[in-house]
């Protein structure tokens, strides 16, 4: 586990994947995307024992995961997002260094990446599903925001989620 850590933090610092997985220690570039793989694997499994934001129902068309990481707190971050059919094919993922932030600004920075993902690709209905607790108590209207940048990113999230017929967490 120590590895893939380390490999998702030198992603985060903006390193590219092979700089990353020899910093990680992994031996080439197939076994640090495997390790990527087994990791979305298990987040989408907890996802799904855990309801996603849908609370258990089945997905209506795409499921997205989406996750943002930060070095530090605030530190150098980077977000990621993947989208996959219900039968569980991959179609499209995107990741990206977002620059110097908190570690939550990092994570509502992949949920509005994710519904831009979803809306790129067509979807009408799409499921997205993220590991952090806060930022999807917050979307559902359970937890307040307090913090005026991340109710400005939350706002953002609800509007693109909602344009055009909407997207639904």
């Amino acid at each position: 586990m120590k590895r893939l850590d380390e490999l998702l933090l030198a992603l985060a610092g903006g390193e590219d994947l092979d700089e990353a997985r020899r910093r990680a220690g992994f031996s080439d570039l197939k076994e640090a995307r495997a390790a990527l793989r087994d990791l979305a694997r298990s987040l989408r499994m907890q996802s799904q024992a855990r309801g996603g934001l849908q609370g258990g129902a089945e997905p209506p068309g795409l499921v997205v995961y989406v996750d943002g990481a930060s070095r530090g707190n605030p530190g150098p971050s980077s977000i990621g997002a993947a989208a996959f059919l219900p039968s569980g094919e991959e179609i499209a993922s995107v990741s990206k260094a977002i620059g110097r932030t908190t570690n939550n600004v990092a994570e509502y920075t992949a949920v509005l990446e994710g519904l831009r993902l979803a809306r790129s690709l067509g979807a009408r209905e799409a499921e997205i599903r993220l590991d952090s607790e806060l930022v999807v108590r917050q979307l559902r209207g359970e937890y307040r925001i307090r913090n005026d940048a991340l109710r400005v990113l939350a706002d953002r999230a609800l509007a693109e989620a909602a344009r055009e017929g909407g997207l639904k967490f």
